[in-house]
């Protein structure tokens, strides 16, 4: 799969630009320049997103299949969610869920559709040590039918690409269409973990499914990756407001989680104020969850207004699951209002329920971008205001 001489030049040309290395490729010869260009593209993205796979003995895919691929962060999130004898990868692609499930579970079976990445899988496999993986090319449909094997949770991360590489966003048009073959699926086991992207929007995946007991927002460095639920052969129509959703942010540090049900949000009743001494902007994870109401009532914050998800306090409250800033000034949505509170000209701009975007707000203020000042274009009970902040 890797040879000797492509692990030397990778190693030797790692931090070259790879552009150049292909148009000198006649100058290595016995070497797949093309071949080895690609692994080091491919480790430049693995150093940082599945930094326990960055191995120059490992063989890696098509930019775009790395891409795709779940995180190490998010991998040993949804693996340690669950532990037992069996279960199955039926979407395996480059096989960092797999591997990071194998830790959890006895036996693993991987499966893929495209022949070369079930290659790529076995072979790394081999070379983690992973032997507890069991590697199958097959469509995830033709698996199901064909193998009468059971287990106590399957996984499933559906493509989100048409034959013609155009994302696809709704679950009956992604590959495999989980809806048209979820009979088949809790045939085989009686849990199911889907994994969606972050654009599709939460009821509407469990209104299609009916069976969603769990749902788990998850972000890495306050940037959304995926969302899963949790589908159970026995749970019966569920009702989506009773449906345990879990934020979960992580980073450098712990992991910050919220947990609410959608009953919890809708009975939720918030009170508001004016900017007060500080300012708080939730995880994103806990925003796509739409935790708005719920999570002013938890940490005892005022909102700014029923559409502004910023909140905020006269004293501080820690460990809030989100950005703190201390408040500095409140001024009217003026040049020169502005202007006057911000130092050397340069600022983080944010826009929450507001006319301008963050760069119309930019360009209306003359303002350069970074610089220690937050600005919050938002719109509060008195009407709009700029919100000056610095991070506590």
């Amino acid at each position: 799969m890797l040879t000797k001489a492509i692990i030397e030049f990778v190693q030797d040309h790692l931090n070259d630009d790879p552009a150049r290395l292909l148009l000198a490729a006649h100058r290595y010869p016995g070497v797949p320049v093309q071949q080895a260009v690609a692994q080091i593209r491919a480790l430049h993205k693995v150093r940082t997103k599945i930094p326990g796979w960055y191995r120059f003995d490992l063989a890696f895919p098509p930019l775009l299949s790395v891409e795709q691929a779940s995180s190490e962060q998010t991998a040993r999130f949804k693996a340690g969610l669950f532990s037992g004898g069996r279960m199955a990868d039926l979407t395996g692609g480059m096989g960092v869920d797999a591997y990071f499930f194998a830790q959890h579970f006895e036996q693993v079976t991987y499966v893929e559709r495209r022949h070369e990445l079930a290659e790529l899988a076995r072979y790394n496999f081999g070379i983690l040590g992973a032997g507890n993986i069991q590697v199958v090319n097959a469509e995830t449909e033709d698996f199901l039918k064909e193998h009468p094997d059971t287990y106590d949770l399957i996984y499933l991360d559906p493509a989100r690409r048409d034959e013609q590489q155009r994302r696809v966003f709704r679950l009956a048009d992604c590959q495999p269409n989980v809806p048209e073959i979820l009979d088949l699926l809790f045939a085989r086991a009686p849990l199911v973990l889907l994994k969606t992207a972050p654009l599709l929007d939460l009821q509407s995946v469990v209104e299609q499914l009916n069976v969603v007991t769990n749902i788990w927002v998850v972000a890495v460095d306050n940037e959304v990756k995926e969302v899963l639920y949790l589908l159970a052969a026995d749970a019966g129509r569920q009702d989506y407001s009773e449906i345990p959703i879990t934020a979960v942010n992580m980073g450098n540090e712990q992991p910050r989680t919220f947990v609410f049900t959608r009953a919890e949000e809708q009975t939720a009743v918030p009170e508001y104020s004016v900017p007060l001494r500080y300012l708080y902007e939730p995880d994103a994870a806990i925003l796509k969850a739409g935790a708005f109401k719920s999570f002013a009532r938890r940490y005892g914050l005022f909102k700014l207004h029923p559409n502004t998800h910023l909140y905020t306090s006269a004293d501080f409250i820690p460990d809030v699951p989100g950005r703190a800033f201390t408040v500095e000034t409140v001024v009217r949505y003026d040049r020169k209002a502005v202007g006057a509170t911000v130092p050397g000209g340069k600022a983080n701009i944010a826009a929450r329920n507001f006319p301008d975007s963050a760069e119309a707000m930019r360009k209306k203020l003359g303002l350069g971008d970074g610089g220690e000042v937050y600005l919050f274009g938002v719109t509060d009970l008195e009407g709009k205001k700029v919100v000056v902040g610095r991070k506590v």
